[in-house]
């Protein structure tokens, strides 16, 4: 047999030749780790700050409804829709978003002549992922048939 390179070298020579790519990649998975947890993270307050704001405008929107029903009583004034509204977000969501929504009743005319009890709120809500600095706004209009006004008959 004609001498030739040892087959046990040769693949001690391999087994050389991968542990140094071995070392090289040594810490690769951790910084890929690091890389998608930080993606995760970002991803996941986006989430969370789009799920507030539309519970927040869901609140703010029953609110409004609520407190356009109740200044449509007929032994109510129709001006204290807006202050009930703003009692109403207070008691559901706190001061801190009670005292960034600002919500306002008055009547308009409605159709037939019938009168309407309107509560407009507007306001922003500020994002719970600090990097962004734009707030984000709501803005909520509810209306109510303002009870004990001379009302048209519908005839068929």
């Amino acid at each position: 047999m004609p001498p030739g390179p040892d087959p046990s070298r040769r693949a001690r020579r391999r087994l050389h030749s991968c542990d140094r790519v071995a070392q090289r990649e040594r810490g690769a998975a951790v910084v890929d780790f690091v890389f998608v947890s930080i993606l995760m993270v970002v991803l996941l307050f986006g989430v969370l700050q789009v799920a507030v704001y539309f519970y927040v405008r869901n609140v703010v929107t029953a609110s409004a409804a609520e407190g356009a029903r109740y200044g449509a009583n007929a032994d109510v004034d129709a001006g204290a829709g807006g202050p009930k509204t703003e009692q109403l977000i207070g008691g559901a969501l706190g001061t801190g978003v009670q005292s960034s929504v600002h919500c306002q009743s008055g009547v308009e005319a409605g159709a037939a002549g019938s009168r309407l009890v309107v509560v407009h709120c507007d306001g922003e809500l500020k994002p719970i992922f600090a990097p962004v600095k734009r707030v984000l706004p709501v803005h909520v209009t509810a209306r109510a048939l303002k009870e004990g006004t001379d009302q048209q008959q519908v005839t068929p």
